[in-house]
């Protein structure tokens, strides 16, 4: 069964035909080539299986936990000596 595309471009159109035009060959042709030159460039993704999900996930732990072991006594994040009591900058 055929299947129908409609575009509704005048930019893609006149491409189109152009190319088409160019190439000797149709307008379908010029097309379908110029879809999956895209479809190429942008590979579907490989799905992650759970085992390598949750090794990257027991490796991000022990990172995490040897940067909190690392850092210097005293050191914080809140930066609340910037702010008022109205969290606005100081």
């Amino acid at each position: 069964m055929e299947r129908q595309l409609n575009i509704r471009s005048d930019e893609a159109y006149q491409r189109a035909h152009r190319l088409a035009q160019r190439r000797g060959e149709s307008v379908t042709t010029v097309v379908t080539e110029a879809l999956r030159q895209a479809e190429e460039a942008y590979p579907t993704p490989r799905e992650v299986p759970p085992e390598e999900a949750a090794e990257t996930i027991r490796i991000l732990n022990e990172l995490s936990k040897r940067a909190s072991e690392a850092k210097k006594p005293g050191a914080t994040s809140d930066h609340l000596d910037f702010y008022d009591e109205f969290g606005l900058p100081k």
